[in-house]
């Protein structure tokens, strides 16, 4: 649910950064269009992470969620970062850093949704409230992206190094 304007742009930036990071993945890298896009990913993550601070519904106070933007926002800095300054392994860096962002925003996506579709089912279902299962929820959703992102990660890492050598 969105509960305010900050919702709403957090959620439509979260969205936008879920599609293009996943359209940037999967297409040939050292394009113009790697490039547009990655800039349009990078400004959609840091709008997102902004707004993140801005949202205080669930707890009234800075919590755990927050805690999570925090860490973040170093993979998207370093990742960005290395794009530009172009040193020695600053493809890897930059291709590792990234797809850190990319998994944490996928795991965070999934990690939503499953509170937001498995833990109401198992609360008109079974009249299950407690906090266990949210995080085990959670907990098994999150591993899950981890574990499929690691390997697509590790299945693309040939490119990198294949960039590496031109």
């Amino acid at each position: 649910m969105i509960h305010s304007a900050t919702g709403l742009i957090h959620t439509l930036a979260a969205l936008c950064a879920l599609l293009i990071g996943a359209v940037i993945f999967f297409r040939p890298k050292r394009t113009s269009l790697h490039r547009v896009l990655g800039h349009i990913y990078s400004l959609s993550m840091l709008v997102m992470l902004a707004t993140a601070f801005c949202i205080y519904h669930l707890t009234k106070s800075f919590n755990f969620l927050h805690v999570f933007a925090i860490i973040s926002c170093p993979p998207l800095v370093l990742g960005f970062w290395a794009a530009f300054r172009r040193g020695h392994g600053w493809i890897a860096a930059h291709y590792g850093w990234m797809c850190f962002s990319y998994l944490g925003l996928c795991e965070a996506f999934v990690a939503e949704m499953a509170t937001r579709l498995v833990l109401p089912y198992l609360v008109q279902c079974y009249q299950i409230r407690s906090m266990a299962w949210f995080w085990s929820v959670v907990g098994v959703c999150s591993y899950g992206v981890f574990i499929a992102g690691g390997r697509l990660i590790r299945r693309n890492k040939n490119l990198v190094e294949e960039f590496q050598r031109v």
